[in-house]
Order: C-alpha cells, then structure tokens, then sequence
C-alpha cells in the first residue's frame, strides 16, 4: 500500500483538491436553494441534475481516453469542473443552476471514471479493495475540508463558489506529474449493463444503493438540516462527521473485503447504515443528529469501494475500461433518484421522510444479500 500511494499520489493530491472545492459548493448548493425559498422539485431537481450530467460524463471518458491519454482526459475534465463550478456565482435563477450542475456533474464524473480506470488497469485484485478504500479515503479528505468551510458563508457566497472554482483548478496540475504510472491499455472490450448485472448482481446494486446514500446526505442532508433550522456551525460539523467517519472506516472495510467474502463486507454495512438511520427517530436533538451522522458515514461511505472490488474481480482486463463508465452510470441512477424523493418526502413528512427513506433501501439490500448468501450454502 505504501507503495501504491508512493506511486500514485499526485493523482490522489489532485482528488483531494478536486474534492475540497466540490465538497464546498456541493453543500453550499444545497443550502442556498433552502434558504432562496426555492421550490421542492426545483430543489430537487438542482441536486438531481449534477447525476444527470454525470450519465454523460461516465459515458465521454471511455471516448476521450482512446484518443488521448488517462492524463489528458483527468486534466480537462477538472478543468471543465472548475469553469462549471464558477457559474453559480453568476447567476441566480434556479433553471440556470439546474443547467449548470448538470454541466457540472457531466465534468466531475468523466474524470472519476478516467481515474478509476486507471486504477483498474494498474492493479490487482487480491489488492482492489484496499486501494479503491484509500480512493474513497482521499476522495473523503476532501470532502471533510470542504465542508468545514461552510461556516465561512458569512463571506459571501459567490465568494466561496469562486475560491471553490480556484480549488478545482489547481488540481488539473496534479496530472501532468511524471511520477504516474501509466497502464498497458489492452484494446478495449465493450461490456453491456445487463451483461455486467448478471456476473455480479449484488455488487452493481451495491454501486447503486451506495449513490442513492452518498446523494441522500451529501446533497439532501444541509437542506434537511436547514430545513430543521440548524445553525451554520451544526450544519458544519454535521457533515464533516459524517465524513469523517466515513474515512475512518474505509480502510478497515477495504481490508475485510480483501480476506472475505465481499458480500459478507456488503451485509455488515447495509444493515448497519438501515438501523443508523433510524436514530433521529428517537428524537432530532444536536445530540443525536450527529450520532446519525457518525453512524450512517462509516457504514455508507465504503459501499463504494467494496461494491467496485466484488464487480472487477469477475472482469477481464480489456472490459474494465468500458465497466468503469458504467459503474459510474450506476452510481448515478441511485444518486439521481435520492434528491428527488428525498425532497418531496421531507416536503410532505418533515425530516421523518428524509431519514426514513434512507433506511428503506438499505435494509432491502442487506436483506437481498443476506438471500444471496443462504442460497450459496444451500447447494
């Protein structure tokens, strides 16, 4: 591992700084729509945009990577994020912001999938579930410095959407480095959804649910919190908890995913993020809102990781190129589908909806697996 970071880290140097700047205006976008009055759909459909756009960018990377090189398409795609970043400080129409986001979303996501291919072409899988944990780690490093800097919105936010932008930008310099690896790149083999779906199912829900869980409280969770009239400070430390303990529990996950069965890793962390979700059931204290956050972080935040480690391990090397577009493209149908629903509950049930909601879906996946798992020991 000491190794791979060695390697790798000016790439992961440019995730923390893209992460940083998107973790920032990401929260920043879902409170300033609660505190513009903007409507529940438009609310919804401003968070909503950014996966939207990310289907296109998930799409893009596979293209652009053929005729250029993995660091080319990373530098451009974060180049475009910052420019994106920087239109929400020039406009306040909430159609405009939907545009923008979903531009946004298209720019963020072609450079994860360019990243993440990188990865899985330069590793292997005996280590996989290790090295997309301390993927995630960085990636969570950065959204926890982002969110600290919430409480600075007293500055202005258009302020903060431009030192964002700024942020996002000094990132694309990450990828020129020499010290990269660059992989062998087999002639890429296409691989159908449906085909990917039926060699690892419980992985690809396992991608799906953990976006319909990395929306769900990074989008909808600061308009909740608004919306339940928590301060700045709160709302702050509310998020950056959640993070954190995310980071915490990423490399253990990825560890246990790697001398496991990994659907054993994905029962352990789906049930424990259903039953940390009903928490502030018991009651929306300061208290008790954070113990939700530390609780619900550390069990969603390494689906990804996990889920991305039980779907390559059934992949030939020339198909992971084109698998990693459609991992993201599935990340993103669960992200696309939290804000929307996540909104209008919380509009028609108050918080209760929001949290409630988000327990639904992890406790029918953890049972799914749990399903999964008796069948195998029953032949």
């Amino acid at each position: 591992m000491v190794q791979i970071f060695r390697n790798w880290w000016p790439v992961f140097a440019g995730l923390l700084l893209v992460q940083m700047g998107n973790g920032l205006s990401g929260s920043l976008i879902s409170i300033a729509g609660e505190a513009r009055s903007f409507a529940p759909f438009l609310q919804g459909l401003v968070l909503s945009s950014f996966f939207a756009g990310s289907v296109a960018g998930a799409a893009a990377a596979p293209f652009v990577i053929r005729r250029t090189t993995h660091a080319f398409a990373a530098m451009w795609f974060t180049i475009a994020l910052a420019a994106t970043t920087l239109g929400f400080a020039l406009f306040d129409d909430p159609w405009m912001w939907v545009v923008t986001r979903l531009f946004a979303g298209a720019a963020i996501t072609g450079m994860f999938t360019t990243v993440e291919s990188w990865l899985n072409l330069s590793i292997a899988d005996s280590i996989r579930g290790r090295v997309f944990s301390m993927y995630i780690l960085i990636q969570l490093s950065g959204l926890a410095s982002g969110q600290l800097l919430i409480s600075a919105r007293g500055i202005g936010e258009d302020v903060l959407f431009v030192f964002s932008a700024i942020v996002i930008g000094l990132s694309a310099l990450a990828y020129r480095s020499e010290k990269i690896e660059h992989p062998v790149v087999e002639t890429p083999q296409h691989i159908s959804f449906t085909r990917m779906l039926a060699r690892a199912p419980m992985g690809s829900l396992c991608i799906a649910l953990s976006g319909f869980s990395w929306a769900g409280l990074m989008a909808s969770g600061p308009a909740t919190l608004q919306m339940m009239g928590l301060s700045d400070i709160d709302k702050s430390l509310f998020m950056a908890l959640a993070v954190l303990s995310g980071m915490a529990s990423q490399l253990p996950a990825g560890w246990l995913a790697d001398h496991l069965d990994r659907r054993l890793v994905l029962l352990g962390l789906s049930a424990g993020a259903a039953l940390a979700a009903l928490v502030p059931l018991a009651g929306t204290s300061s208290l008790m809102l954070f113990a939700f956050a530390i609780l619900f972080g550390a069990a969603t935040f390494p689906l990804y990781a996990v889920g991305v480690a039980r779907v390559s391990e059934v992949l030939q090397q020339s198909e992971r190129t084109a698998a990693s577009a459609w991992i993201i493209i599935v990340f993103d149908i669960g992200a696309v589908i939290a804000p929307l629903v996540l909104a209008t509950s919380s509009a028609s049930f108050g918080a209760s909806g929001y949290f409630l909601l988000l327990a639904l879906p992890q406790a029918i996946y953890a049972l799914a697996t749990l399903a999964s798992l008796s069948r195998q020991r029953a032949r």
